[in-house]
Formats: C-alpha cells, structure tokens, sequence
C-alpha cells in the first residue's frame, strides 16, 4: 500500500541535505501553496494547479514550510532570488530578519543630563540612602522592589508607605528605576530608596504632615530628600523644618513649581523650594528650553528635563507625565551619584558641585543654574567619557502650552499639592 507524502514532509525531509554557496536567509511567499516532489539534489516546488511554472530549490535550503500563509523559509542564493521572482509564482521574498529580546530602556530624559555615562563608569549611587517624601511608593513594582529600602506613611503612622495615588511612584522611577525585565532606568538605580507618605491619594495633604516626614528623613539618617510637592502659602514652621534638616545633613532636593507663565514674568516659585537651603529645580523639554509653565523666580537653583517623562506608575506600569515634579528626582538622583562616587562630602559640598558644573541655558531667573550635567557634577575622566555623544542642541523650540503636568498639577493654597 502507498501512503501519501505532504508537502511538508517532503521539504523537511530535503533539508538534510547540504545548502547551496552564498546562501541567504530568507521567506519565500508564494501567490499559491505549491505543491513539492523531491529531485535530487534539489525540491521542485509546482503550484497544486500547475498554473505557474515549476522551480527547483536546492534541497539543503528550506528551513520551514508554512501551508497556511503559503510560504517557505529557506537559504537561497542572490541566482536562486532571482530565479524565483522571475517565475511568477511568488508574492514576495523578504530578508528572514533578526528578531532580539525586548529588554529594559535608557529613556531620553537620563541620557540628556548624562546619568547613563556615570552608570557606564560604575557609579549608580549604590548605598546612597534617598528619601521621597510624597504619596508613597508602589515597593512591588518590578522596577523599585530591587532598590525599596522602607519608609514611612506619615497619615497612618505605619511603616507602610504603599503609593495610592501614582505620583511618587512615577517620580522614584526617575530616580531610581533598575531596568528590570522591559522596564526603564533612572538615574540612580544603586540607591537605597525610602518612601514618605505624607500626601493623600487625591495628591494633597497638610504642611504639619510634610514637616513630619522631613523630620522622618532627618533622623533616618538620609542624604537626599526628594520633594515634589509645594505650597504657594510661606510657612514658618515648614522653612525652620527644611533648614533643620539642611543643617543637619539632609539634601532637601525640592520642585519650584509648575505656576509659571510662558513669558517668565513673576516670580511664581513655591515653597519649599523658595528657600534658600533647599535645592529647587525647574523643569525643560528635550530641546533644553523651559516648559512655558515651569515656575520662574531669583531662588532657581537647576533645571532637568520635566516634559513628557515616561517612568513607573502602580501595577508594574509604566505612564508619561509632564512637570517639575518630574524634573525633580533627575536631581536627587545626580545628587546620589556625587555621594557614590565622593562618599565624605557634605551636602553643601554636593550641592555646590550640582550647581557649580551644570550646563548654563540662559537666564537664571527661567532656568537657575542650566541643565544638570551628571558627568561633569561626578567629575568624570575624559576618559571615562570618551566618545560617548555631548548634549544635542537644536535650533528651534517645540512648543508644549498646556502642559501643566495633570493630573499632577500646581495647586494654589496653603495646604501642600503636588507639583
């Protein structure tokens, strides 16, 4: 009794032999699935009409027949092409192209302040303890479990300080997101991170709350605080609590604002970064121009990249928001990485050195001391950087009105909001 042959087990029962020289690999769409008799040393492929003409393909060639979508893929030579295509029987021939892992991104945002090339060097605030005192943090997704060190929830007095609003987590991405699996980079991703939750979910809370959470980060022995929040109200209790943590060890790293207007009249920067020991930053697009609603005013420090910044949010999610809350973590995190690589400084010494080698973009009223420049502030060799690319000016603005960082924006009041 004769059993019948597919196709299929024709093609694949050929490919033991040997390919043809020069092959390359490719897929072979036919207009119809054609049927195939072995002809040593070669396949013939014949349409099952007959219709088109019959070609031979080396037998080592094909590499998979694919009856559903009538197509092969195999090795075939440029003579091989070129016989094919000019039979007739075919839809396309098309490179069998490379296929990689998707794997974790280094945003634009990093590269533009040069994060990335001090990470290259090996120094990515590995120890370094920084605290983010906003709605918390989601300590599960998979971009800050790695890095979560504790923290703080400042309204329920527990040691849990889950995120249930968003912001904090999106800006502790910024600042210290580790690239696991497709996930992004920040610009510290060796740092120790706290959470501090003294907002509530709807992304406000009370200057008594804030107050306390500084003083968490003061005596929990932390470097750096980041702090994208503010209040247009000037509070005394709130200034003596910065300057206390500023005297005693804390960088107080705070966002100027998102009160700006496209102009740059008025001195709109809110508090507390208005005061003078706080480290407050203003926030430029991709293009080093400030975002036309960036808080402007004499007490700018420095500005970061603020505008379309794509980071993690809760549910091991990723979201893109604009403001200075945004801007803020690029710097705390360049703060980190001067403490990595100069472990005995101050942070007054730290944040002479942030201000001292930054890129200047102008007017300081609109951008304090220019764009933080991570290579230059961890004082990178001219070695260690050799060849990587410098900061890529363009010649015209993009202009992005309207962009007032929502659902995270600056809210007038006495009582802190997220910035």
């Amino acid at each position: 009794m004769k059993y019948p042959v597919t196709p299929v087990a024709i093609l694949i029962v050929c490919c033991l032999f040997i390919a043809g020289a020069s092959a390359v690999p490719v897929i072979v769409g036919f207009k119809e699935m054609p049927r195939a008799g072995a002809i040593s040393p070669g396949v013939t492929l014949m349409t099952a009409s007959g219709d088109y003409p019959a070609h031979d393909v080396p037998a080592g060639t094909v590499k998979f027949v694919y009856p559903e979508i009538q197509a092969v893929a195999a090795d075939l030579s440029d003579k091989e092409i070129a016989e094919l295509r000019a039979g007739g029987t075919v839809r396309y021939i098309e490179p069998d192209y490379i296929v990689t892992a998707l794997g974790p991104t280094i945003p634009w945002n990093i590269q533009q302040i040069n994060a990335d090339k001090v990470q290259a060097a090996n120094i990515n605030g590995t120890g370094v303890r920084v605290a983010v005192i906003d709605t918390g943090i989601d300590y599960t997704h998979p971009d800050l479990a790695g890095v979560y060190a504790g923290g703080y929830n400042v309204l329920t007095g527990t040691g849990d300080p889950m995120d249930d609003n968003g912001h904090g987590t999106h800006c502790s991405g910024i600042l210290a997101a580790t690239g696991s699996s497709r996930g992004i980079y920040g610009t510290a991703p060796g740092i120790s991170l706290y959470g501090v939750k003294v907002l509530a979910a709807n992304g406000s809370g009370r200057i008594s709350d804030v107050i306390q959470g500084i003083y968490w980060a003061k005596n929990n022995s932390m470097q750096v605080a980041s702090m994208s929040l503010g209040s247009s109200g000037d509070s005394k209790a709130l200034h003596d609590a910065v300057d206390d943590a500023a005297a005693n060890g804390v960088l107080i790293v705070a966002a100027a604002g998102n009160s700006g207007v496209a102009s740059g009249i008025g001195d709109t920067i809110g508090y507390p970064a208005k005061y003078d020991s706080v480290l407050s930053v203003a926030a430029v697009n991709k293009y080093h121009h400030r975002a036309s609603w960036s808080s402007t005013g004499s007490n700018l420090s420095i500005s970061a990249p603020g505008v379309n910044i794509r980071s993690t949010i809760p549910g091991a999610a990723y979201a893109t928001y604009s403001g200075t809350s945004m801007a803020t973590p690029h710097v705390a995190g360049v703060a980190a990485l001067v403490y990595s690589a100069h472990p005995d400084w101050t942070n007054q010494q730290v944040r002479q050195q942030i201000e001292n080698t930054a890129t200047p973009l102008g007017n300081t009223w609109f951008y304090g001391a220019g764009l933080v420049n991570a290579t230059a502030t961890v004082n990178l060799s001219a070695e260690a950087t050799a060849g990587a690319a410098g900061i890529r000016w363009a010649l015209s603005e993009n202009v992005y009105a309207g962009e007032d960082g929502l659902p995270f924006s600056w809210e007038q009041g006495v009582t802190g909001a997220i910035a």
